[in-house]
């Protein structure tokens, strides 16, 4: 296994999911947008779409809990089943990272950039109760089971972080490629010993609810081509994966307005 020696990527160039995808993804965000605007959406449509993300995100790393526990877990009662406390927690505190990010859309102005301190807090409230070092950068060498690619030691975060978070806040990029790009950096950045994946799906999720597009999930039916295309952009080729979770939103707007 080797070290993928410059893990950033700057996802611009021909790469990018064509023009006519992104262009479509655009009008699919308006007319969700008039659709909220004129009261057209279900009443209960955002916490069930919070429910599914908080279950799909914990079933791709491997939580056994179905999509009904989860609710319950949410909604603060006990599934049946002798599920694990930390299963039960993966759940809670899912739902609290997610309404996090919901109120610093609500709250703050644009362009407010993505900071540092944004992304400790939402691990924080991740592995809250789960981890010690929930909120912290790892210290320690980590591998990530399946696949090849060896995540850049602990000592190259000072260099690494700022320049993720500076391609994050960069100005003029399409909202949804830019998602996808914070998305990656952070899975490859790998900069926690747990947490890194759930935590790199809500940072993108942030980045595209303050442009105006409703929660995208990814499936966890969908998990050997997510990973696969984690893999490919870990080479260098990010378009694969650019597209995909162009795809996720495209399916995911869909989905709410039930076209």
């Amino acid at each position: 296994m080797e070290e993928l020696r410059e893990p950033l990527l700057a996802f611009e160039g021909p790469a990018a999911p064509p023009a006519e995808v992104l262009a479509r993804l655009v009008a699919w965000r308006n007319r969700y947008r008039m659709a909220r605007e004129a009261g057209y959406l279900l009443p209960n449509l955002v916490e069930a779409v919070r429910i599914e993300l908080t279950y799909h995100s914990n079933a791709l790393e491997g939580n056994t809990l179905s999509l009904r526990d989860t609710q319950l877990v949410i909604e603060g009662l006990a599934p049946e089943g002798g599920k694990s406390m930390r299963e039960l927690y993966e759940a809670r505190n899912h739902d609290r990272a997610l309404r996090e990010i919901e109120q610093w859309v609500a709250q703050r102005p644009m362009p407010t950039p993505l900071t540092e301190r944004d992304i400790l807090d939402v691990h924080a409230i991740v592995l809250a109760d789960i981890d010690p070092a929930a909120g912290r950068f790892r210290s320690e060498r980590v591998l990530i089971a399946g696949s090849h690619f060896v995540p850049p030691g602990s000592q190259k975060f000072p260099d690494l972080i700022p320049r993720m978070l500076e391609l994050a806040n960069r100005q003029g990029i399409d909202p949804v490629v830019q998602a996808a790009e914070i998305h990656y950096n952070l899975a490859a950045v790998h900069p926690f010993r747990d947490g890194n994946g759930r935590t790199a799906r809500l940072m993108m999720n942030y980045l595209l609810l303050r442009q105006g597009f409703p929660l995208t999930i990814i499936e966890v039916g969908q998990r050997a081509e997510y990973l696969s295309a984690l893999d490919e952009a870990n080479t260098g080729q990010w378009g694969r994966f650019a597209l995909f979770i162009a795809n996720s939103v495209e399916r995911s707007i869909q989905r709410q307005l039930g076209d």
